[in-house]
């Protein structure tokens, strides 16, 4: 059985596409579509990783890692944010709210993969 990641993304072709993508790679993906439903999901999943959006409706990424890090049964489970905005201000707020690390979205999940591998020996 592979890792599990959690990718939680508003759009369900952002989740289909790195379901896909992620899954050819060996590892077991679950989705949510949105921070209030990552943070129920965790309740009864413990991930290895959380490959995460910033920009969704109901509760945004930053909120969504900064409940995460604050609480104690998932503190440990390594948050990487996957977001269109590469301005600089975004990652340092990503590294404010406690994300491990940071990816900008693009068709070529490569590096997306080597990123996540780091965390997932």
């Amino acid at each position: 059985m592979g890792s599990l990641i959690l990718v939680v993304d508003d759009q369900a072709f952002i989740r289909h596409i790195l379901g896909a993508d992620l899954k050819k790679e060996g590892f077991e993906v679950d989705f949510a579509e949105n921070g209030q439903q990552a943070l129920s999901k965790l309740k009864k999943i413990k991930p290895d990783l959380i490959l995460m959006d910033v920009m969704m409706p109901v509760m945004d990424g930053y909120e969504t890692c900064k409940r995460i890090k604050t609480d104690p049964s998932t503190k440990t489970i390594p948050v990487v944010f996957l977001t269109a905005n590469a301005q600089k201000s975004a990652v340092v707020k990503a590294v404010q709210v406690g994300a491990d690390d940071y990816a900008v979205k693009s068709p070529d999940s490569s590096t997306l993969i080597s990123k996540i591998r780091k965390f997932i020996q």
